[in-house]
């Protein structure tokens, strides 16, 4: 004889694997990542401006003007 399963059990199975998925937004961010990760000039940029940053040098932009003015 099969068993029933009520309504509230497939309810509560499906949030179950609803909190394992992984999202649409997470997979677009892993590819993001990856593809930062795997180019070298990248990396080395990030690394340029972490050591920058680190040794304070860095300019506070308050406005388009600010910013033109810096260039």
């Amino acid at each position: 004889m099969a068993e029933t399963i009520s309504l509230k059990q497939v309810y509560n199975e499906l949030k179950r694997i609803e909190k394992r998925m992984v999202t649409k937004k997470e997979i677009d961010s892993l590819i993001d990542t990856v593809g930062i990760m795997g180019n070298p000039e990248t990396l080395k940029q990030i690394s340029g401006s972490m050591e920058d940053i680190k040794h304070g040098r860095v300019k506070e932009v308050h406005s388009v003007r600010d910013l033109l003015n810096a260039m």
